[in-house]
C-alpha cells in the first residue's frame, strides 16, 4: 500500500498544478496536425491523456513500448467533439514471437466543420460550428521487444490535416499537409508498476500553400502502478510532456469493482495542463465490463458550459 500512497500523492501534486496554473501561461505554442491533440480514446480522455506509461491498445499512439503484454483487443472509438466535430478510432494488437515481440496498429479521424480563422487548428476549433470544413487523419504502425528487461519500441506514423482556412487573410487557403512522423519508447518496470519515455512525432515540419505546420515534436516521461485495496482495483497514471516552449503535467486515476467474475465497473478522474484557454483541467468517464466486451464513456470540459464525450468499445 506504500506505493499506492505514493502514487497518490504524486497525482495530487501533478494534479494541482493545472488548476492553479495562470490563464496567461495556458496556451501552448500552435502545433499540428490537429489528430495529434485529440485524446484516442474514453479512456485516455478521461485519464488526462497521461497515457505513455499506459497499459491497454492506446498505447500504441503514446508510447509503442508499453504495447507488450497488452491484452490482444479490437477497439472502437466515437468522440462527439463539438456541435459539428466528430473523431473516430480503431486498433488493435497482436504477440509475434520471440522476445515478447508484438506488434501494433491503429488509426484515428477527426472531422471539423468551424470558421477557424487561424492554422494549424488548436483542439477547441472542434467546439464551435460552421462553413469550413477539416479533415485530420492518422495511421500507425509499431512494434516493440524485450531488451535486458527493457521494452523497447518503435512506430511509423502517417499524419494529415486537409482543411479550409484563412491564415493571414481574408480569402480563404486550402491547405493539404501530409507528414511522415515517428514514436519511440522505453519503459520498465520501477518501484511496483511502468516507468515509460517516450519521443513523439519525430519529423519535420510541413509548408504547404505558404501556410506553416509545426510538428509537436516531444519527450513524454510517466509512471503507472496497480493495487488491491479492498474490493476495489486502484491505478494510477502520471506524465509530464515537454516539448519546445510548453510543459504539461498531467495524472489519471480509476477505481473499479466486481462484484461477480467477468463484471466490473470503472469511475476514473483526470487532471492536465490544457493546451488552450477554452479547455477545463478535468475530465471525468466510467467504464462497464461485461464478459468479453467493455463499454467506457469520457466527459472533457471547456469554458461557457461546453463539453466534448467519447464512447470506446473493446472485445477481446
Amino acid at each position: 500500500m506504500r506505493g499506492l500512497r505514493v502514487a497518490l500523492v504524486l497525482f495530487a501534486a501533478i494534479g494541482w498544478w493545472p488548476l492553479t496554473t495562470s490563464p496567461a501561461f495556458a496556451q501552448a505554442p500552435p502545433t499540428g496536425p490537429l489528430v495529434l491533440h485529440i485524446p484516442t480514446s474514453a479512456r485516455t480522455a478521461a485519464l488526462g491523456n497521461a497515457w505513455v506509461a499506459g497499459r491497454d491498445l492506446d498505447v500504441i499512439f503514446h508510447n509503442p513500448a508499453q504495447i507488450i503484454g497488452t491484452r490482444s483487443t479490437i477497439d472502437l472509438s466515437v468522440a462527439r467533439l463539438g456541435p459539428a466535430s466528430t473523431m473516430l478510432s480503431a486498433g488493435s494488437i497482436y504477440a509475434a514471437g520471440k522476445w515478447s515481440l508484438t506488434l501494433g496498429w491503429g488509426a484515428q479521424m477527426v472531422g471539423v466543420n468551424a470558421d477557424a480563422a487561424r492554422y494549424p487548428f488548436s483542439p477547441d476549433v472542434t467546439l464551435a460550428s460552421g462553413s469550413r470544413s477539416g479533415t485530420s487523419a492518422l495511421l500507425t504502425a509499431g512494434a516493440a521487444m524485450v531488451f535486458k528487461k527493457f521494452r523497447v519500441g518503435a512506430a511509423v506514423k502517417y499524419v494529415s490535416d486537409m482543411a479550409s482556412t484563412a491564415p493571414a487573410v481574408l480569402l480563404p487557403v486550402r491547405v493539404n499537409q501530409h507528414l511522415l512522423l515517428a514514436d519511440v519508447g522505453v519503459a520498465r518496470n520501477l518501484f511496483g508498476g511502468a516507468a515509460a519515455i517516450a519521443f513523439q512525432n519525430l519529423g519535420r515540419d510541413s509548408r504547404d500553400a505558404g501556410v506553416l505546420l509545426r510538428v509537436p515534436r516531444q519527450v513524454a516521461l510517466g509512471w503507472s502502478t496497480t493495487k488491491v485495496a479492498g474490493p476495489l482495483d486502484l491505478a494510477v497514471f502520471t506524465q509530464v510532456t515537454a516539448r519546445r516552449d510548453w510543459m504539461a503535467p498531467a495524472a489519471g486515476i480509476e477505481a473499479g469493482y466486481s462484484w461477480i467474475e467477468g463484471y466490473t465497473v470503472t469511475l476514473r478522474a483526470g487532471v492536465r495542463r490544457p493546451e488552450t484557454h477554452a479547455e477545463k483541467p478535468v475530465a471525468l468517464g466510467a467504464a462497464l465490463t461485461a464478459d468479453r466486451l467493455t463499454v467506457e464513456y469520457a466527459l472533457r470540459l471547456f469554458d461557457g458550459g461546453r463539453s466534448a464525450s467519447g464512447v470506446t468499445l473493446r472485445w477481446r
